[in-house]
């Protein structure tokens, strides 16, 4: 099995990407090979709505290649899921986002969550996102984050760690919440020693679809057209530009 997953954000190294396979890995079976590519045409890395829209055309460009080239599975490495909906009507295998993937299993493991953000100015679009991913809103049941403009996430994870834990007291001492739910995918391996911290399940946005689009091949279930209905066949052209 051949999963593609899609970074947008632009600049990540062929050794980064190779990395974060690498933690990946672990949680999939052996028979499962992973690939990640970061988008290469636009400058963009996914902070807001404008940044999603922006990267939506070369993300599409990218699962259909995907497609072309025998994978089975596209996973975009993003909690905004951006272009899930155009992706999944232009390609047949599964096309799963992190953010979706990483509501739909938290009420698996607690009855409401509480969703921790790496940018605290984007709660209120949050709130509405966990609607559109098919999750009542009543099951995230507290939103809130840590301060992370101008923390690199990655070369401070024990800071990062630290924040996190601070901000998922925060949350569970709302009284509400039985389980967090990491809302960045550059959280990626701080799930386990955070739910240790804590003493409660974290969902990791990083692994929830990768396992769950394995999960998907492994059953042989593919994207409804029903749903996602492929779009009328035309030419098709736009120009890249700056803003």
């Amino acid at each position: 099995m051949k999963i593609f997953i899609i970074n947008p954000d632009f600049g990540v190294t062929p050794e980064q990407m190779a990395a974060r396979c690498h933690l990946l890995s672990v949680h999939v079976g052996p028979d499962v090979e992973l690939h990640m590519e970061c988008l290469v045409e636009n400058h963009i890395e996914i902070d807001s709505a404008l940044d999603a829209a922006l990267a939506a055309p070369e993300i599409i460009k990218m699962a259909v290649r995907a497609e072309s080239e025998g994978y089975d599975a596209v996973v975009l490495y993003c909690f905004s899921d951006p272009a899930v909906d155009a992706c999944r009507e232009v390609v047949s295998i599964p096309v799963v986002g992190g953010g979706q993937a990483s509501c739909l299993l938290a009420p698996l493991v607690g009855r409401q969550a509480g969703l921790l953000l790496a940018d605290t100015t984007r709660y209120a679009e949050k709130q509405l996102f966990v609607a559109q991913c098919g999750v009542d809103s009543a099951r995230i049941a507290a939103i809130g984050g840590i301060e992370a403009r101008g923390v690199d996430l990655w070369a401070e994870r024990e800071r990062v760690l630290d924040l996190l834990t601070e901000a998922g007291k925060n949350l569970l001492a709302v009284g509400r919440v039985q389980v967090l739910l990491l809302g960045c995918l550059s959280f990626l391996g701080l799930a386990h020693p955070l739910s240790e911290r804590l003493g409660v399940p974290v969902v990791d946005p990083a692994v929830a679809p990768v396992a769950l689009a394995e999960c998907l091949v492994r059953q042989g279930l593919k994207t409804s057209r029903k749903a996602y209905p492929a779009p009328p066949l035309r030419k098709r052209t736009w120009q890249s530009g700056q803003l």
